[in-house]
């Protein structure tokens, strides 16, 4: 989302003043002189902050608030005068302003409010989109949240698997969410009548050849494929043989490649490879992690038909620098405790430890490790990408226990 600013102040000079500044911070201005100009833009969907003066001539910034109150509680209005006061302040805030400043506020600070005002908004627009896709009954998109390329392939993948009477396979770490992906290539599917889960672990080739598969458009989700003996690999070349109406998505941690190497007939693999799709981990979906919280917590609630409760932004932060390396179970697992209301102070006391100089710095390991990700760990590259001179590059990695080895590509 392009970061947009909806700017109204009645003196000119300092208008375009301020509209200079946060252009060059990469904002999209909309710069009004008064109530009148600015109303058409303040909308539901305003992909925004307002920034408004409060003494203008004819309607004030008082009623820029309120406008935007009524159209929206949730677009965040940062108020600004040169005449401020106690009671003026507590006013500004009690009636819904996002914050309030006193001009003349530097550049750098008023941005560094906006920033603050726009991730809040960013926030809320992806939660009413997943509202949205919910309802709309898009399995892909509500099991899958966010917007990183990774997550976009999967979709784009899960959604093409699902037209296709083809057999699947998909790999990826445990956690991952390989049983999720073949829930929701099903539930995208308008053909597949069954749905049957089994894992070879503790199912037999006997079990495997007894299953009860009628003729019905069925979709059988084999998990743990890389342990599967000859006799299980028989026995489910067999079920697809016999049953033309079946559709195995296969699963497990390893490539299929691997697997074929490691003892899967050659049969079953080019059975399998027709379509393979690799579920990217919690680390390849860092940009997302606030929202896949958000999500999760969100199917907590609607499971227990509870309200949606307010996630402090210090939360939101705690969960974007934190690792996960158990994947999706997790994530889940914290998601479900706060939902619940349990360890509520402890996981409030999480995101409140995160200074502002741990934020940065956990946002900046972040940039570095998708950048060295995207360019394969080539540090030449990455240091052009960053504008970094190489030494500087070479201490952040340093700082942050990166190894650029680690991202190249076999």
């Amino acid at each position: 989302m392009t970061p947009s600013l909806l700017l109204i102040e009645d003196d000119a000079a300092l208008r375009r003043s301020l509209a200079q500044s946060f252009e060059l911070a990469d904002f999209t201005v909309i710069a009004a002189s008064s109530y009148v100009m600015a109303k058409p833009h303040i909308t539901r969907d305003f992909e925004g902050v307002i920034l408004s003066d409060i003494r203008m001539p004819g309607k004030d910034g008082f009623d820029v608030l309120a406008r935007a109150r009524e159209v929206d509680p949730d677009l965040p209005v940062v108020l600004l005068t040169g005449q401020a006061d106690v009671p003026m302040a507590v006013r500004a805030m009690a009636e819904g302003a996002y914050d309030f400043r006193q001009k003349p506020c530097p550049p750098e600070q008023l941005i560094e409010v906006v920033n603050r005002a726009m991730e809040h908004r960013g926030l809320v627009l992806r939660s009413r989109n997943m509202e949205r896709q919910l309802q709309a009954g898009d399995a892909a998109a509500s099991n899958f949240p966010g917007s990183c390329r990774a997550v976009q392939r999967l979709r784009e993948a899960l959604r093409q698997a699902a037209g296709l009477p083809v057999h699947i396979y998909l790999h990826g770490p445990a956690g991952a969410g390989k049983r999720l992906a073949a829930h929701t290539i099903h539930a995208l599917s308008t053909d597949r009548q069954r749905f049957i889960s089994l894992s070879l672990r503790d199912t037999s080739a006997e079990a495997l050849r007894e299953l009860d598969l009628t003729s019905q458009p069925t979709d059988l989700s084999v998990k743990s494929l890389g342990v599967a003996t000859s006799a299980q690999q028989a026995a489910l070349l067999g079920l697809m043989e016999r049953f033309p109406e079946l559709r195995v998505i296969a699963s497990s941690p390893e490539q299929l490649q691997h697997l074929r190497e490691n003892g899967l007939r050659d049969d079953l693999f080019y059975a399998l490879d027709v379509m393979q799709i690799a579920i990217p981990t919690l680390a390849d979906r860092r940009k997302d992690l606030a929202v896949i919280f958000e999500a999760l917590v969100r199917q907590t609630v609607r499971g227990m038909n509870g309200d949606m409760p307010e996630i402090p932004e210090s939360l939101y932060a705690s969960v974007i620098a934190r690792d996960w390396p158990d994947n999706l179970p997790e994530l889940r697992n914290f998601a479900r405790s706060f939902a619940l209301g349990l360890n509520v102070q402890k996981a409030a006391s999480i995101g409140a430890e995160l200074t502002l100089n741990d934020q940065m710095s956990a946002f900046e390991k972040l940039v570095l490790t998708d950048t060295l990700r995207r360019l394969g760990g080539k540090t030449a590259d990455v240091a052009d990408a960053l504008g970094l001179p190489r030494k500087t590059l070479y201490d952040k990695l340093t700082k942050h226990d990166l190894k650029a080895k680690d991202f190249r590509k076999p």
